[in-house]
């Protein structure tokens, strides 16, 4: 079962808005070197709602092949239909993910118990593990936010659903609650949001995190305190470290994704950071602020590489 710091990495693209495939794999190594526990690509911080179809399944290629089976993958996917879902899971089930993390449809407002089959169905046909991931903070997501119940019935009745990724304003809560309606022994849960509200999620009982990249040396500090016990040690950690996760989340996603890219640049582990458009601007203040925040740390993107 995945558990742990499983960031999902972001895709660098170079002046022209290409994809950067050496920059990619850096990213990715630079994350496999501090300890995560998987990796995850074509997720929000991917910038896969920018991308085309070929360019996700280039980019799933290179994280696997960058990952060769070290770590477990996750891959991200967003179909508008059940029968695009299945496709896409009986395409992708070739890298062999350790689980889809798994969008709903959003683009039409349909009820929840169509949601539910849908995610069913997907379960019921995909050999891939699955990861129901609930985002109601993302405006284009934000009507199809599922009740506790509704989650609890997709397990019930699609075995192959086994984690959660449940982020966004009140968060904690429904992990809390979900907890309370399966088993814990065979589903786990993630947060999201950057690890914002890290903290609440982990005494709710979720089961790691699904963060963007950069500084989860943080995180992979804290997480195994956490599993043995030493919660003050962990909760220490997280404190150290919520300064930077709120100036780079707090501003919202589309910040963070410059914000992040900046930094790895700013390290020289990326040559470009470019933000697919649209997005929102940035300015030199803001930037300025986040190398403080960054500097006060021991970080190894404290430091550019040699």
């Amino acid at each position: 079962m995945l558990e742990g710091i499983i960031p999902i990495v972001f895709v660098p693209f170079d002046e022209r808005g290409d994809i950067d495939e050496r920059g990619l794999q850096r990213v990715v190594r630079f994350e496999l070197d501090g300890g995560v526990d998987g990796i995850g690509i074509n997720g929000f911080a991917s910038e896969a709602y920018k991308m085309t179809d070929d360019e996700r399944r280039r980019t799933v290629e290179i994280v696997a092949c960058e990952t060769a089976g070290d770590v477990p993958l996750v891959i991200g996917i967003a179909p508008g239909s059940t029968e695009a879902a299945i496709r896409q899971a009986k395409e992708f089930a070739r890298w062999q993910p350790a689980a889809l993390m798994t969008l709903p449809p959003a683009t039409m407002h349909v009820p929840p118990a169509a949601l539910v089959d849908h995610y069913v169905d997907l379960g019921q046909a995909a050999d891939s593990a699955l990861m129901v991931q609930q985002s109601p903070h993302i405006q284009g997501y934000a009507g199809t936010g599922l009740a506790t119940s509704a989650l609890a019935e997709i397990n019930e009745r699609a075995p192959n659903v086994r984690y959660f990724k449940i982020e966004g304003p009140g968060a904690a809560e429904r992990i809390a609650d979900l907890r309370q309606c399966i088993d814990g022994e065979c589903v786990h849960m993630f947060g999201g949001g950057g690890g914002i509200t890290l903290p609440d999620e982990l005494r709710a009982g979720s089961s790691g995190l699904i963060p963007g990249v950069g500084f989860n040396e943080f995180f992979c500090r804290a997480w195994p305190l956490w599993q043995s016990g030493h919660l003050d040690q962990a909760l220490g950690i997280l404190d150290e470290i919520q300064p930077l996760v709120a100036a780079v989340s707090g501003p919202g996603h589309e910040f963070s994704l410059h914000a992040r890219k900046y930094l790895m640049q700013r390290a020289g582990y990326i040559r470009h950071a470019v933000v697919r458009r649209p997005s929102v601007t940035v300015n030199p203040q803001q930037l300025a602020d986040l190398d403080k925040v960054v500097d006060a740390l021991d970080l190894r993107i404290s430091c550019p590489v040699s």
